[in-house]
């Protein structure tokens, strides 16, 4: 009698198991997102652990799902080779369509080596997998564009057949790696309905709609066109005053994420200012035609004695203390962790941000350190000294990996080119330099300024080299040719400093309180237009001077001055 009721038991038990499945497939099944049957060959268990779900996990029919995973560069290859070989083994139909895959995942890979610390590991993985697709050169650009941002949103679209095809070689355990990156950056969209190309009625409607949005893709390209002709706008301007009373500022920078500020002082001590803790407000002598596209932000720094701090102490504000020198140059690395400062005493110092202290010191130079540059990838850091020569080091390394022996006289500036493998230095022997990073040797002589050259910038694309100095000039170079294409008059004293705010926007500064913004074709004009050429220009009145100018977000310049 026990035996009956336990296989009766057993039995209802089956059948109720069957009903919540059938119930659930048809549920998935309205919804397109999987067969129902996939609920029964995949033994659904109705208590599984966090692991266990996300890796049995039943996908929705756009996004892809998966746990966090740690990523090497090895792995990433692997990833990626595997990907490629299983998309080329497909039969050409659903391949062409399966295809489009490659380059998200590509863009993703690189991103999450990247973001993870591993830039080296990521440079190596866009070395070797970049022929997949420069070939075409749409998908060069993209790559330039998407590697620079933080995040993009890829949409591919697959009939079903293909998507069945992705899901299944994506959904086995041994992708985790691209389940979790394309979940973050791609959406599938599956298309519902597909041409049948027996069919001549959807033939000529598929060739009239292709037609149309061809027509409307003209339109738009013509309308794109005709903006790119315009003239470039004015950028806005954001002028941070530091009031330093009596002593003397003469080096200052700001994160790349605008959060700090730093400047080093004639006394050797470099102030960086949390801007999130700014306590007060003030606007600044800054002169312009509409002043509602500039603002000015006031600070005081104390001087560096902690004696004489002031009674309430600013919590915005922390003191450096380290150099034996007047503080010649500050720069903060691309991921804000560090900041980078150069002396008179011939040294270089990084000051870990989080505690505000000296972490390495870099000796090596002779004589004063007037200039210094960050590599955009942070992998190397580049010096300009009164002993000749600039040197390439490296953040773990306290001694120079290459020393830039050719100039005749002080180097008074230097700068990284946008990939990071070449480097121009500009001299008080009135040439600029080009230098390759890793062989140390000169490519490029560019002769044409009349006096010494104090500032030099690449242009964001590289193909662009801008200089200035003491003959008030500032030339634009085409790096490829090694010839001047534009030189622009206009300021009345030493220019200071250059910076690009856009491929065709280019701004300097000057000892004569001006800011001047220049719209740079990739021709050379007539000397009839060039008058054209200057799209802006910003003054400070004296006694304010302008130590710094650099790009902010979204094509501000950001001016730091002195006020003394």
């Amino acid at each position: 009698m026990e035996q009956t009721c336990s296989i009766f038991g057993g039995n209802m038990k089956r059948s109720k198991y069957e009903s919540i499945i059938n119930a659930a497939g048809r549920h998935l099944s309205k919804r397109n997102c999987t067969d129902s049957d996939v609920l029964k060959k995949s033994k659904l268990k109705l208590k599984q652990t966090a692991e266990q779900f996300e890796n049995s996990a039943i996908w929705s029919q756009k996004i892809i799902s998966i746990q966090n995973f740690s990523l090497t560069e090895q792995e990433a290859d692997l990833q990626f080779s595997k990907l490629k070989a299983w998309v080329e083994s497909l039969d050409d139909g659903a391949r062409i369509e399966i295809d489009e895959i490659l380059f998200p995942a590509f863009i993703s890979l690189y991103r999450k080596l990247n973001v993870s610390g591993n830039t080296s590991g990521a440079r190596g993985f866009y070395t070797r997998n970049q022929s997949n697709f420069f070939k075409v050169p749409e998908l060069r650009k993209m790559a330039e564009r998407f590697c620079s941002e933080n995040t993009s949103h890829f949409i591919l679209e697959l009939s079903q057949e293909p998507y069945e095809i992705l899901h299944s070689y994506i959904g086995s355990n041994e992708h985790p790696f691209l389940q979790q990156l394309l979940n973050t950056t791609l959406e599938i969209n599956i298309m519902k309905t597909k041409i049948d190309s027996s069919d001549p009625s959807q033939t000529i409607s598929k060739s009239q709609e292709d037609s149309s949005n061809m027509e409307e893709v003209q339109d738009l390209m013509a309308a794109i066109s005709r903006l790119e002709e315009l003239p470039p706008t004015a950028p806005l301007l954001k002028l941070y005053s530091i009031d330093t009373g009596q002593r003397r500022m003469s080096a200052a920078s700001a994160s790349p994420c605008q959060g700090y500020l730093s400047c080093g002082f004639q006394d050797s001590s470099v102030a960086i200012w949390d801007v999130k803790e700014l306590r007060s407000l003030s606007v600044s002598n800054v002169n312009r035609s509409n002043l509602s596209e500039s603002c000015a932000i006031g600070l005081y720094h104390p001087v560096a004695s902690p004696l004489t701090f002031p009674l309430e102490p600013d919590s915005s504000l922390s003191i450096c203390l380290g150099h034996s020198g007047p503080v010649y140059a500050t720069q903060f690395t691309p991921n804000n962790t560090h900041m980078l400062s150069c002396s008179d005493d011939t040294t270089l110092r990084l000051w870990d941000m989080s505690s505000m202290e000296n972490a390495v010191v870099y000796r090596g130079h002779t004589y004063p350190v007037w200039a210094m540059d960050i590599s955009q990838q942070s992998q190397y850091f580049a010096s300009a000294s009164q002993d000749r020569t600039a040197k390439i080091w490296m953040f773990d390394r306290t001694f120079p990996l290459r020393i830039l022996a050719g100039h005749t006289a002080d180097v008074d500036c230097v700068t990284f080119h946008p990939n990071g493998l070449y480097l121009a230095t500009g001299s008080a022997d009135s040439s600029v330099r080009m230098w390759h990073v890793t062989e140390g040797k000169t490519v490029r002589i560019l002769v044409g300024h009349r006096g010494t050259v104090l500032a030099v910038a690449f242009s964001p694309c590289g193909k662009l080299l801008a200089s200035a100095g003491e003959d008030h000039r500032v030339k634009v170079w085409d790096v490829a040719a090694g010839s001047i294409l534009h030189d622009y008059a206009g300021h009345h004293d030493v220019i200071h400093g250059l910076v690009w705010i856009s491929e065709s926007v280019l701004a300097s500064y000057s000892a004569d309180g001006n800011i001047r913004v220049w719209n740079v074709t990739q021709h050379s004009v007539p000397s009839s237009q060039l008058s054209q050429q200057e799209i802006a220009s910003y003054s400070v009145s004296s006694p304010t001077k302008i130590v710094h100018l650099g790009r902010g977000n979204q094509s501000t310049l950001v001016c730091i001055a002195a006020s003394d």
